[in-house]
């Protein structure tokens, strides 16, 4: 008789992680090599800020049960934080009580949501191309997802008419503003509009709005919870990873109607309990810092962005409309070979890591994302090395 062994099953096998294995691949590949410039991975390069670090010490020294573990759904001085810019920044009034439950980062709260969202069988539209981790969201819940092209005459950028054209009969549409991969940014009216197309369609909304607070155009970002006819179907997923350059902290959250939350609640106690209590506090000296370390984080991601769009422009790269988030999506089509291959072949002759179109979309096999969380030095050096990649294969072809 051969002995049972651990294993994982067909089912966790094949829910949607394609995209995130040819990730993680090449990523592994990429440490095996020497002088590797890194455009792939989001997370920031940048040094969490002291006072963060050091206020969420202090806090947690002086909480007075700091080794015990708290509520669930989060310490309350962290709802009430996160309340508090809700309402200072947006004009949101949200219950931090019954409304927003902390999570072990975005990533956490994102399975949960979907857990306590999405039947066996319930369709759930998502934008084109989008971020694997959603297709393995989706599957683990049972759910089948809904792909929602985006393009027409806006590029990259999703509007109520495709939703209404494609999402008829789904359950859920997840909503990435601004977009991973893409970094498209839909604004003040198109959010209106997508909200108006929801509430036709009765589609419960998550809006992924983790990159709230990294945004160049000149409007001020919308979320979804300010839309009076969104406002009863929305969940919002945010966190502290990438405003506040603190991914290892693993602080996210969500906020949503009671009976949402109360429900993920329920899954959470029974999975992985609360965040970790130091987390939070330094999430709560984020909230409290003086000054504000964003301006300052987004001053330094405006230079990268503009040391790509300049290479891009040098190089006769196309690329998508960028209107914020920490990444570019960049056409690459005309080089001759599929996006997998030329990512490939530049690590390997090129030392520059950045990813794939088709790990973010079957149909994208001629775009690759590329990340702004690498020093402006590097990205205008990593422009140079593709500059003569690239200049080989035109050469060549």
């Amino acid at each position: 008789m051969t002995a049972q062994r651990p294993a994982a099953g067909r089912e966790a096998q094949r829910k949607g992680e394609r995209g995130t294995s040819l990730r993680y691949r090449m990523m592994a590949l990429a440490r095996t090599r020497e002088n590797v410039i890194s455009l792939g991975r989001g997370d920031p390069d940048i040094d969490t800020s002291p006072a963060i670090v050091e206020g969420g010490l202090e806090r947690f020294g002086r909480s007075g049960r700091a080794h015990g573990t708290g509520p669930v759904r989060g310490l309350a001085s962290v709802r009430e934080g996160i309340a508090a810019r809700q309402a200072r920044e947006k004009g949101i009034e949200v219950d931090p009580a019954r409304e927003i439950l902390v999570t072990n980062g975005a990533q956490e709260g994102l399975f949960l949501a979907m857990l306590a969202l999405v039947d066996p069988g319930d369709r759930v539209a998502c934008q084109d191309p989008r971020y694997s981790s959603y297709d393995q969201a989706i599957g683990v819940a049972g759910g089948e997802i809904v792909p929602v092209p985006t393009g027409g005459d806006r590029p990259f950028l999703l509007g109520g008419r495709e939703l209404r054209e494609h999402a008829r009969g789904a359950k859920m549409v997840v909503f990435v503003n601004p977009s991973n991969p893409t970094g498209a940014c839909v604004e003040g009216d198109g959010v209106e509009a997508l909200a108006r197309a929801a509430a036709d369609l009765d589609l419960v909304v998550l809006s992924d709005e983790i990159y709230e607070d990294v945004v160049f155009n000149e409007t001020p970002f919308r979320s979804f919870l300010a839309v009076d006819a969104a406002r009863e179907r929305t969940v919002v997923l945010s966190g502290f990873s990438k405003a506040y350059a603190m991914t290892g902290f693993r602080v996210g959250y969500l906020i949503g109607p009671p009976a949402f939350i109360d429900a993920v609640e329920a899954l959470k106690s029974t999975t992985s309990g609360p965040c970790p209590a130091f987390s939070q506090h330094a999430a709560l000296a984020a909230l409290e810092a003086d000054p504000d370390p964003r301006p300052a984080y987004l001053a330094r991601y405006r230079a990268r962005r503009r040391a790509l769009l300049d290479g891009f422009a040098r190089l006769g790269i196309p690329h998508g409309p960028h209107g914020g988030g920490l990444f570019m999506w960049a056409d690459i089509s005309r080089f001759g070979m599929d996006a997998e291959t030329f990512c490939y072949r530049l690590l390997d002759e090129a030392g520059v890591l950045m990813f794939p179109g088709n790990a973010f979309g079957r149909r994208w096999r001629g775009w690759v994302r590329v990340s702004l969380l690498a020093p402006e030095a590097d990205i205008r050096e990593a422009m140079e090395r593709i500059a003569g990649f690239t200049g080989g294969l035109v050469a060549r072809d």
